[in-house]
């Protein structure tokens, strides 16, 4: 993984980390999830994409 990613998410999560509202710490960690889902999604559609190009 690059470094500067890394280093960008590990900051994100220290922030989150430090919220002392629970309930905004909840909804952050929720759209965290909501977000990241939704790439993994796009993710797993790119790679079907990829491998259904690569039979023809």
């Amino acid at each position: 993984m690059d470094v500067v990613f890394k280093e960008k998410i590990d900051n994100l999560i220290g922030e989150v980390s430090a919220l002392t509202d629970l309930t905004t710490k909840v909804a952050v960690l929720n759209y965290i999830e909501q977000q990241t889902g939704f790439l993994l999604w796009q993710l797993e559609d790119e790679q079907r994409i990829d491998e259904d190009s690569r039979d023809y």
